[in-house]
């Protein structure tokens, strides 16, 4: 069995409406949506920490560098 641990989270219930919507399209839960959430939120804090490091986005042929400041 894996180490987990529970945290109780109160979000607006808009927010919850929104998250239930996705994860009904995509064919999961809400909890799988923010464990999902939860690794990128680290990923992109880990790459903050590299100041050689950035976060672009490409579509088409347009690529963006994304400036995050979620922390």
């Amino acid at each position: 069995m894996s180490n987990t641990t529970s945290y109780n989270l109160a979000i607006p219930t808009d927010t919850y409406r929104k998250l239930r919507q996705i994860a009904e399209q995509e064919g999961t839960s809400i909890a799988e949506l923010l464990r999902k959430a939860t690794k990128l939120l680290l990923y992109v804090n880990s790459i903050k920490q590299d100041p050689d490091a950035r976060l672009l986005v490409k579509r088409g042929d347009d690529l963006h560098e994304i400036v995050v400041d979620l922390l």
